[in-house]
């Protein structure tokens, strides 16, 4: 499948829009993560669902990556749909789990940075595919 790219600042070339769907709880973590990504990166769309529309929102949505919490009930194959995700830990602390390419990494107790670095990564991939 490809995916749609949008205008880049060079005449005639493009570049794919990088989506990211938060859908972690509560909302004032939904806002301050987004806020965060929007800041890194502009370019970026990214949208905020709360975790009971996750699985519609990544069905019609399609991101590159998800940000959510492990108490959500998304299926699974819900979430082997999406290259690459963040999992908040929220049942055994804040510790987090990003999966990409089918690697797995873990951090205790997540910062901003680790997740704005996931979204960098994210970010190269997408634009090199």
């Amino acid at each position: 499948m490809r995916l749609p790219r949008g205008p880049s600042t060079r005449e005639g070339a493009y570049i794919q829009i990088v989506r990211v769907l938060v859908t972690v709880s509560p909302l004032m973590y939904r806002e301050a993560i987004a806020l965060s990504l929007r800041q890194r990166h502009p370019d970026f769309e990214v949208r905020i669902a709360p975790p009971e529309a996750a699985k519609e929102e990544v069905k019609g949505f399609g991101p590159h990556l998800l940000v959510h919490n492990d108490t959500d009930g998304l299926d699974r194959s819900v979430l082997e749909s999406v290259p690459c995700r963040v999992e908040v830990c929220y049942s055994d602390s804040m510790d987090a789990k990003i999966s990409a390419d089918g690697r797995l990494e873990e951090f205790g107790d997540i910062s901003t940075d680790d997740l704005l670095r996931a979204a960098d990564e994210v970010a190269a991939r997408v634009r090199r595919a």
